[in-house]
């Protein structure tokens, strides 16, 4: 449990997950499948700080969060957030697993070209930069956005993956602004952004658990945010998911009126080998409760290893 002690100090303001075991009571975590409802302990970190270093796919710099030894996992985050949601987790589960963390073109450190900030292209960059680092089956773990990314992926890419985590995802549109052609003129892109985060916590939340998350707007622009949310309101693949036979986790918010439980469900039973685990918390898992979400994704990693 070090490394979540570490977490919920100084470093998470830094990585955009703050908070500290005296601001929240840790939520129930209820679960179906192979994931007990019991919270096993992380996998102790190996003293490596993760490293972030530029990756060119395709001609675009990605940035990389990167620590560990082991099999790797691919954590890819959603449309208002960066890698650095997942600076708690890349080390987490070494020297079992080597996590990276990846800013999607437009966001964080990777580079902003004109066009390509759809969930098709952000797949297609993501294979390349499997490639480029010589994984051949990574684990891929999406956040929101970033589970509608992996779930384009493993239909597109079906040899590509090893096991699926999605978490606070859907199969088909999500609608997280009315009227996206506005964004950039008249409406500002940070002050959307803003919006789009603060609604996806619970009423009453600690503003330290979003404030770091809220500091990485900056990160991307106008078109970033536009093409991004356009992509996500078109997205449906819940006909298609059947064809996914790989062991896939399905993490959901009981608070989180988006990516609902009952979509997590319906997603977990259109997947042969999926399971649900449920936590009392909205949209960002991560962030309200880091403990129970990097216990219960490190069990389901160990489970991959038996």
């Amino acid at each position: 449990m070090r490394l979540v002690a570490l977490c919920l100090g100084v470093m998470l303001i830094a990585l955009g997950c703050s908070g500290s075991p005296d601001s929240q009571k840790s939520p129930h975590v209820s679960t179906s499948g192979k994931i007990a409802a019991e919270r096993p302990s992380m996998a102790a970190a190996a003293g490596e700080e993760p490293q972030r270093r530029l990756v060119s796919v395709g001609g675009v710099l990605l940035s990389v969060l990167e620590a560990g030894t082991g099999d790797p996992v691919i954590f890819v985050h959603g449309v208002v957030t960066t890698s650095n949601i997942f600076w708690n987790y890349v080390n987490a589960y070494s020297p079992d697993y080597r996590g990276v963390a990846v800013d999607l073109r437009g966001y964080g450190d990777s580079d902003k070209p004109e066009s390509g900030f759809n969930i098709d292209q952000f797949a297609k960059d993501l294979i390349g930069l499997a490639d480029r680092l010589g994984f051949e089956k990574p684990v891929w773990v999406g956040v929101s956005m970033g589970g509608m990314i992996v779930q384009r992926l493993a239909l597109d890419y079906p040899t590509r993956f090893r096991a699926l985590v999605l978490v606070s995802t859907t199969d088909g549109p999500m609608i997280l602004d009315k009227d996206i052609d506005t964004i950039g003129a008249p409406r500002d892109y940070r002050t959307v952004s803003k919006n789009i985060l603060l609604e996806s916590f619970p009423p009453g939340t600690n503003p330290a658990l979003y404030q770091p998350l809220l500091s990485k707007i900056p990160t991307w622009n106008a078109t970033v945010l536009r093409e991004a949310l356009r992509s996500m309101s078109q997205f449906d693949v819940h006909s298609r998911l059947s064809q996914i036979d790989a062991p896939t986790l399905v993490m959901v918010g009981a608070k989180d009126d988006v990516a609902t439980v009952a979509i997590a469900k319906g997603i977990a039973a259109e997947m042969r080998g999926a399971q649900v685990a449920e936590f009392n918390t909205g949209h960002f898992i991560m962030a309200e409760d880091p403990q129970a979400f990097g216990a219960v994704l490190g069990k389901f990693l160990r489970s991959l290893k038996s």
